[in-house]
């Protein structure tokens, strides 16, 4: 009977902890940020299946954490590349219709805030799509944060999943033909295969969620004062497609359950911790966000 209690005592205390590191206090100071790399026009049927084939307008967004350990920037848009050189989206320029104005360059967007590229510490992409991870190029200073099962699959698609892939938005990760060393060394990339705390603070969480591709990942930003936010990239498109459960194109989706099985974490995170959540490209939602220079604390 005493030995049953301890064990009983003994796992309580563990579910504390699990808790109380759930809820742990952020630093002060953590700030997080939303920034646009300008716009994308699709079909709205493209994002939620069975809805209208209207065209819609849709933000291409990101997002920067500061926190005093370093500053994190959580995917990086379209690549500025397309600014002046239409040509190297080839056909996605027609189909995509991008905002190709100066002013939405990523160093012009991070300046708002006061950063360079070279004030980043970490760089963490959803997915490498053509539109989270356009700029990583841009950063050659900081760590790049991504699924092995993303990386390998941006190089490697597998069948059906080749599509929103720019080669040349990550080809520089590899040296030339026929070197010693395929993988440049001068740049440095972390592959995950699961889940980090990026500051060991339980603050700026790395999540893996396979959904939208094969190795997507979502962020999990607890601040001071704003509380939990998840930062989801493609795995959520609309709000409302966790509300009613919609899933994208099937185009759009490598894995529904795992989408499916992304709306029903986000709810948990809303019952356990009042969680938000923040989408790249849900136009509704972006019109009543704060935009860089304004913050989240």
């Amino acid at each position: 009977m005493k030995r049953s209690i301890v064990v009983l005592a003994a796992v309580a205390l563990v579910l504390v902890g699990i808790a109380g590191s759930a809820l742990a206090e952020s630093p002060a100071g953590m700030r997080l940020y939303a920034f646009s790399s300008g716009a994308l026009t699709v079909a709205k049927n493209f994002l939620q299946a069975g809805g209208p084939p209207t065209q819609i307008q849709i933000p291409v967004g990101f997002f920067v954490v500061r926190h005093p350990r370093g500053n994190v920037i959580f995917d990086t848009g379209n690549n500025d590349r397309i600014l002046t050189d239409p040509g190297y989206w080839g056909d996605f320029v027609k189909a995509l219709n991008p905002v190709r104005t100066p002013d939405i360059a990523i160093d012009v967007q991070l300046g708002k805030i006061g950063l360079k590229p070279d004030d980043i510490k970490y760089v963490v992409i959803g997915h490498m799509h053509l539109d989270h991870g356009g700029n990583i190029a841009k950063f050659p200073n900081s760590t790049l944060v991504v699924q092995k099962d993303e990386i390998r699959n941006a190089f490697w698609p597998e069948p059906g999943t080749a599509c929103c892939y720019v080669p040349g938005d990550f080809m520089f990760l590899r040296t030339p033909p026929g070197a010693m060393m395929p993988n440049d060394p001068k740049w440095k990339v972390f592959q995950l295969e699961g889940d980090i705390d990026l500051f060991a603070d339980n603050s700026v969480v790395v999540k893996r969620w396979v959904g939208h591709t094969p190795g997507s990942q979502m962020l999990i930003v607890r601040l001071p004062k704003s509380g939990t936010i998840v930062l989801t990239s493609d795995n959520v498109y609309y709000k409302e497609n966790v509300e009613k459960n919609l899933l994208p194109d099937v185009s759009l989706a490598y894995s529904p359950k795992g989408i499916l099985g992304s709306y029903d974490f986000i709810r948990e995170m809303q019952a356990r911790e009042n969680a938000n959540y923040f989408t790249a490209h849900d136009p509704d939602a972006w019109k009543t966000m704060k935009h860089a220079p304004e913050y989240w604390e």
